[in-house]
């Protein structure tokens, strides 16, 4: 979980995109993050402890990343919007996002499967393969798919290639853990991009491209995913689905054997260009 952690911050600008806050033992009771997903949208989190609720540490970190919202909107002269994640059912989070202005735009659900036995062996159709991803041959093949892919999905923002790979050269980074679907013209046609952790096996991605659509190779790579993971002594698998996503994930999901365990919602604020 440790290496999780330090994968994630080692892509954040410290200096003017990372917030702390410390008691007067100085220790750690709340952080809040943002990242610039692209030239009008940022994302961020933030978490403050249970036991230093109410203390005003969450108004302030909002109030942080609002102030930087506003700082990089000045830099630009380009309006912004600034996104965060929340769990639904945290009232205290809900009402602290909402009496700053801003509203819900979109639910997320994390959905998991406990493996009880071996998943059977997974036979891909005539003329496609799975294979690993190699480093150093499928990173530009990967990212176009993934691009293609994603194009359609509510907010995407394609991100520039070479910050993209930054995740393909962390210390943590497994090849196994990236699988991709070929045909006999060496065409990506699907993915599933996945991390294994010391809790869980999570899918980051999972996706096929449209002309390989309907022959039913998302439920194969799943279960291909499930079959891996349960054979390297990890039984539980997650994932994040939108839920108005239109192409009928969570349904695949659920056919695949996996069940909701919680879900986040998307609080957005606009800050238009002046």
């Amino acid at each position: 979980m440790l290496d999780d952690v330090l994968d994630m911050w080692s892509r954040f600008d410290l200096e003017h995109n990372v917030w702390v806050v410390e008691d007067t033992d100085t220790c750690l009771i709340g952080y809040a993050f943002l990242e610039e997903d692209s030239e009008e949208k940022l994302f961020s989190y933030g978490c403050v402890l249970p036991a230093a609720r109410g203390r005003g540490v969450g108004s302030a970190l909002v109030a942080a990343l609002e102030a930087r919202a506003v700082s990089l909107r000045q830099e630009s002269g380009a309006s912004k919007r600034l996104q965060s994640m929340i769990p639904t059912l945290c009232e205290d989070a809900v009402q602290l996002f909402e009496t700053r202005g801003f509203v819900p735009v979109r639910y997320f659900k994390r959905m998991e499967v406990r493996l009880e036995a071996a998943p059977a062996t997974v036979i891909p159709p005539n003329g496609l393969t799975i294979e690993p991803f190699v480093k150093g041959r499928d990173e530009q093949a990967v990212y176009e798919a993934y691009v293609e892919t994603f194009a359609d999905h509510w907010d995407f923002a394609a991100p520039p290639f070479d910050k993209w790979v930054e995740k393909t050269q962390l210390p943590t980074f497994d090849e196994q853990w990236w699988m991709i679907v070929r045909d006999l013209t060496d065409t990506i046609a699907g993915f599933a991009l996945c991390r294994m952790r010391e809790d869980l096996l999570y899918i980051e991605q999972i996706g096929v491209r449209r002309p390989f659509r309907g022959r039913g190779l998302a439920l194969m790579l799943l279960q291909h995913v499930f079959e891996a993971s349960y054979r390297a002594g990890q039984t539980l698998v997650s994932l994040g689905v939108d839920s108005a996503n239109p192409s009928g994930a969570y349904r695949l999901y659920e056919k695949a054997g996996m069940r909701p365990a919680y879900e986040i919602s998307i609080y957005e604020k606009s800050f238009p260009s002046v």
